[in-house]
């Protein structure tokens, strides 16, 4: 494993730029004076890629610059969509479907008012890569490089800039996906429509209930309110998949890394945080591949930059 890393650390970097989305350009254009430092960031952040350990960052500090995973309070919804169950609990407020597994509570509502007005635009950029490439790390960095301080809870959230981790909107917990038999890379397994409209939501100011997929229990908690920020970051396997969601991103970024690093990084991860043993991230990699190469590596083709590791 050190020796795969240490190549892993010695790959090639380098940035594509994409043709920008013509339905993009306009927002692109009002946003243009936070995108060029934010885009100088985009440069600095493939050191995270390279040395994920930087001397220089203190396992402690990184705790707070990366979006923290939810409570301890984590109980199971119990459900399965679809199914009989969740569908009898279903409900839908301003044409906004609530599916029961999200764990939504009789009160809220998907979008809300926002505390305050923060006086602009929200950029919203969005960063694609698949499970274990670094997205965290890379925003790690740039959260760091900002010198943003980071409040508690299941999201990152900066003096200036959020963090959204888009796993948060996995349809189903771990054992819903056990029980449809579909990998969380698979388009039915996420609610790209819920996505998409509170990803608008918060661009134009509003706050929003976000889902909650709490990694360490495998459940759905309670949705948390989210307010708007002045960068709203979308990171994980889909934020550009979409086109509701896509057609809000003023940057859209793809992190592409070569299988070989992917598995040093992954097995480096998964081995220390999940007792996995080598074998069992192959065994991961290797099934989730057909829907990666499906639903996620696609989306290359509609990111305005690419970041590439060969």
């Amino acid at each position: 494993l050190d020796s795969r890393l240490a190549r892993a650390r010695s790959f090639d970097f380098s940035i594509d730029r994409a043709p920008t989305d013509r339905s993009r350009s306009g927002s692109m254009a009002r946003s243009h004076s936070l995108l060029l430092p934010l885009a100088a960031l985009v440069f600095l952040g493939q050191r995270a890629f390279i040395a994920p350990r930087t001397p220089g960052l203190r396992s402690s500090d990184a705790r707070h610059l990366v979006a923290l995973r939810a409570g301890g309070n984590s109980v199971s919804t119990g459900l399965t969509w679809p199914s009989p169950e969740a569908e009898a609990k279903l409900r839908e407020v301003d044409g906004i479907k609530l599916y029961p597994t999200h764990a939504w509570t009789d009160q809220m509502k998907p979008i809300v008012p926002a505390f305050k007005d923060i006086g602009a635009t929200p950029v919203v950029i969005g960063v694609a890569a698949d499970s274990g490439c670094g997205k965290s790390t890379f925003l790690r960095r740039i959260l760091g490089a900002l010198g943003t301080e980071v409040s508690s809870g299941h999201t990152a959230i900066g003096d200036m800039m959020t963090v959204v981790c888009l796993d948060d909107y996995h349809t189903n917990d771990r054992a819903g996906r056990k029980a449809t038999g579909l990998t969380a890379l698979d388009a039915r397994e996420n609610d790209f429509a819920l996505m998409g409209v509170q990803i608008e939501a918060l661009k134009k100011g509003q706050a929003v209930y976000k889902p909650i997929y709490n990694h360490d229990s495998g459940f759905k908690d309670p949705p948390e309110l989210l307010q708007p920020n002045k960068v709203m970051v979308f990171e994980g396997l889909h934020p550009i998949y979409d086109e509701k969601a896509r057609s809000q991103l003023d940057l859209g970024i793809y992190i592409d890394i070569v299988n070989e690093v992917k598995f040093a990084w992954k097995v480096q991860r998964d081995v220390e945080e999940r007792g996995w043993t080598e074998q069992q991230v192959r065994d991961d990699i290797n099934k989730r591949l057909p829907d990666f190469s499906k639903y996620v590596d696609p989306q290359k083709a509609n990111a305005d930059v690419v970041l590439r590791y060969e």
